[in-house]
């Protein structure tokens, strides 16, 4: 009988402990990284002659990993994470240049970017007014102010575009920041892993954080994971190490030629960042905003040149006096603030033209003799109306560039839905391995406790037969 009652104590301590393990789950089935765990249960080999046994033993307790699973999860999620930040970028990007085309005549110094199309047509349109009356002096001056306008609506979308450079730039250090605070979480665990299973203990909590910091990590950078023999996990990312045992790099972002890449030290080794949301934000900030800020360029760039060349080839009216004022060749309109080439950031009207919108040169080559020649011609205006035509111009240009960016983030938005069913599909696979079922577990929990009930009740009736024996004796 003491055998028995030996037997049945061993069962009561297996199914409490199975009990505390499903207790465990249920108590993490949301915690971030948790994997589910499970008791497993061994025979103890009896000693005596007919080999009964000694009752059951818990072995250890497992967790419910599957590598392939989980690699192919950091794989989505890094996948994901790196086409959301790109898409971020895009979205700014295409905010500095809406669709709209339209835009008042009334709103001639306008400073809204929405309207610049509508700007563009509505300037090209008000050079009719100056052909038609050249000796007036209000349709010049609409001119003079509509190209203000237009000025400092390029200025605008340019300086839009340098804040969302500077944004993108503050959140890549911001998420190394974070990325270099994870891995060394992940060596500290690392090293605990190694420390706790010497001991002789279960490191099981610990991986479950482990598990937790990669899956950031994986978002952030689209790491690695190479889990080795001991518990502990080596981590890369592009093929540089940045977690080896209880080794941590730390990560840094540098400046080269216009182009922002990562570098890890020790070594300052360049990091190729492939996946996570710094993919994203680097390719934003490396190559689509400086693209579109070219194109914002290319748009000042041709309207000076388009309307500063009509504008040389015609002349100034001149006046009869008194004193008389000779007839000149046309200047620019266009000019850039402090010499050099004309940009969207320094795109500006000349100050000439400004001080005096009679120096517009409205008039044809004709015109070019002294005296009041050519008050009343407006021939080299009324070309001037048609350049909105002209299929290498300004407003084809930014048509471009708008049909351009809304193009590439609509397949933006297109490849983030498909990546988010693809990332979804990866962690409901993952989850249905590791995850915490709660109808298994409660299941399991009535299971373990009819178990414990029966070695309950086995000891209850060694404990009456012994009573009894007692009795009889």
């Amino acid at each position: 009988m003491d055998a028995g009652l030996s037997i049945a104590v061993s069962g009561l301590n297996a199914e409490r402990t199975a009990i505390d393990v499903v207790s465990q789950n249920v108590a993490n089935a949301q915690t971030p990284g948790y994997v589910s765990e499970s008791v497993q249960l061994a025979a103890l080999p009896g000693g005596g002659t007919l080999g009964v046994g000694d009752g059951v033993q818990v072995t250890t307790i497992s967790q419910a990993t599957n590598a392939l699973l989980s690699a192919n999860n950091n794989q989505a999620q890094g996948s994901l994470s790196n086409l959301s930040s790109l898409q971020q970028v895009l979205t700014g990007i295409q905010n500095v240049f809406p669709l709209g085309q339209s835009s008042s005549t009334s709103s001639t110094t306008a400073s809204t970017n929405s309207s610049l199309a509508g700007q563009l047509s509505n300037f090209w349109s008000a050079w009719d007014a100056v052909a038609q009356s050249p000796s007036s002096a209000a349709p010049r001056t609409q001119i003079v102010d509509m190209a203000q306008g237009l000025a400092t609506t390029l200025q605008e979308a340019s300086t839009q575009l340098d804040q969302l450079s500077q944004n993108t730039s503050a959140q890549i250090a911001s998420q190394v920041s974070q990325v270099n605070t994870l891995v060394a979480q992940a060596a500290s665990l690392n090293g605990a892993i190694v420390q706790t299973s010497g001991g002789g203990q279960s490191p099981n909590q610990l991986e479950d954080q482990l598990n937790n910091v990669v899956g950031q990590l994986a978002s952030l950078a689209g790491v690695n994971v190479q889990m080795q023999s001991n518990g502990t996990a080596q981590i890369s990312v592009g093929g540089v190490s940045i977690v080896q045992g209880d080794q941590a790099a730390s990560l840094a972002t540098s400046s080269s030629g216009g182009q922002v890449s990562i570098v890890a030290s020790p070594g300052n080794v360049a990091v190729p960042v492939s996946s996570g949301s710094l993919a994203g934000l680097l390719a934003g900030l490396n190559q689509y905003i400086p693209q579109y800020q070219s194109q914002l360029d290319g748009v000042a760039a041709s309207l000076a040149t388009t309307v500063n060349t009509q504008l040389a080839a015609g002349w100034t009216a001149g006046s009869a006096g008194p004193p008389a004022v000779a007839a000149a060749p046309g200047g620019p309109l266009f000019v850039a603030s402090g010499g050099g080439a004309v940009t969207a950031s320094s795109i500006s009207v000349s100050a000439a033209i400004s001080a005096n919108p009679a120096l517009i040169a409205a008039a044809g080559p004709n015109a070019g003799s002294t005296g009041p020649v050519g008050t009343n011609d407006g021939s080299n205006a009324q070309a001037l109306a048609e350049l909105g035509t002209v299929s290498t111009g300004p407003d084809v240009a930014y048509q471009n560039l708008v049909e351009g960016i809304g193009s590439i983030t609509q397949y933006a938005n297109t490849q983030v839905s498909s990546q988010t069913a693809v990332a979804n599909q990866a962690q409901q696979a993952l989850s249905s391995v590791t995850g915490v079922n709660q109808d298994t577990q409660l299941t399991q929990l009535m299971q373990y406790q009819t178990n414990y009930q029966a070695s309950a009740k086995v000891v209850t009736v060694i404990d009456a037969a012994m009573q009894s024996l007692l009795a009889a004796v």
